[in-house]
């Protein structure tokens, strides 16, 4: 059955989200921070307090100072023009990079490259991202399913207790406790499956995985599961999964991504053949 036209639409802006040259696909570092300085440059040993980056810049070109109240900020070498937020700044002034805890963190652009300062288990982090990245240039498309409507399936949502938590553990193997949102129910089969959800803006978000993510053929999905975003149930507390748009997480593209991984409760003993294949 070919997809339906709004299916189609879909497919077109996931694809250009992934092409996206400051999306998931142009990171090329994640960089856990010490205290003091951490150098940027084009040449030399990689290590905890140098990140190399050759032929994306020039050398050196960003000194990175954590200090011991935790405050993050980036030097510029002179002769490197480089903007933050938009603006242009000073060259040899120290700048400070805003995290990503209260809002999205501030953007250092300098050369093809952006920066950003994440915060992720009480540990600072800079996430560097580069526009002719090969992840991003070699890019050619993400293997999906074809359109099945039978994995269009309705669901019962039970909202949780307002102070309910799940453990989730990240790629990483960091474990962080995520708010829920509540739990869907429906059917596969005639057999009754559980998803947990949590809110994600006007949505529900599930991490889940299934059999396929264990195959080694051409039906393999990702070994870490996938992500669904789920419309907010009616008033009749009712909503769809659609299950031929679940896509791979972002560490299936890069290994410098911090996903999290379906919890035990989340992982469906069916094959979900729909939505998007194992990236390569």
């Amino acid at each position: 059955m070919p997809p339906p036209d709004d299916h189609r639409r879909w497919i077109d802006a996931r694809d250009r989200a992934l092409r996206d040259p400051e999306g998931w696909l142009s990171l090329v570092a994640l960089h856990w921070l010490r205290d003091g300085e951490t150098v940027i440059t084009a040449s030399g040993d990689a290590s905890d307090r140098c990140v190399v980056l050759d032929g994306a810049v020039a050398s050196p070109a960003v000194r990175v100072t954590l200090d011991a109240d935790g405050r993050v900020t980036a030097t510029i070498a002179p002769g490197l023009d480089a903007t933050l937020g938009g603006d242009p700044i000073p060259q040899a002034t120290p700048v400070a990079l805003r995290d990503d805890r209260n809002g999205p963190s501030s953007v250092l652009r300098f050369g093809r490259l952006h920066l950003t300062h994440i915060h992720r288990q009480h540990r600072a982090a800079l996430r560097i991202r580069d526009r002719e990245a090969p992840t991003l240039v070699n890019f050619r498309g993400v293997e999906r399913f074809p359109y099945d409507p039978d994995f269009v399936i309705y669901a019962r949502f039970e909202p949780a207790a307002a102070d309910a938590t799940i453990p989730i553990t990240l790629i990483t193997e960091h474990v962080e406790d995520h708010p829920i949102a509540g739990t869907l129910v429906f059917k596969v089969d005639g057999r009754e499956h559980r998803l947990v959800a949590e809110k994600s803006g006007d949505s529900l978000f599930v991490v889940f995985g299934d059999a396929t993510n264990r195959r080694t053929d051409d039906t393999a999905t990702y070994g870490g599961g996938r992500f669904l975003t789920v419309p907010m149930p009616k008033a009749d507390g009712v909503t769809t999964l659609d299950f031929n748009r679940a896509v791979n997480p972002p560490c299936a593209f890069t290994p410098f991504a911090t996903c999290p991984t379906p919890p035990e409760s989340n992982r469906l003993p069916v094959a979900v053949l729909a939505g998007e294949r194992r990236a390569h």
